[in-house]
């Protein structure tokens, strides 16, 4: 049975390897389990969680949220369900994966 620790890096590669098909990148901050999601639109989204695989996306307003920005929120809130199910294989707990 796997760890947290050890699904949080294959959940990290997973999402890397989706969000380079929008052209995205991912950026992990100082504060632990937060990362920075920036478009090629530069909107930035923050990932974050306080217990894994509760995982929280939330827009930091820089500019104005464009029709291009619920695009790429959509697809990237698709991409974290998608790798969170590919590591749900051998889940640590019984709670099922969230996407807030």
């Amino acid at each position: 049975m796997k760890t947290t620790s050890d699904l949080i890096p294959e959940f990290e590669k997973l999402f890397r390897q989706k969000l380079q098909l929008n052209n995205c990148k991912l950026r992990k901050k100082r504060q632990e389990n937060s990362y920075e999601i920036i478009t090629p639109a530069k909107d930035i989204f923050l990932m974050h969680w306080s217990e894994f695989p509760e995982i929280n996306l939330t827009y930091q307003a820089i500019g104005v949220r464009t029709q291009q920005t619920s695009v790429y929120e959509k697809a990237i809130r698709s991409h974290i369900s998608s790798c969170l199910s590919s590591i749900q294989e051998n889940p640590t707990s019984e709670s099922p994966l969230l996407v807030n």
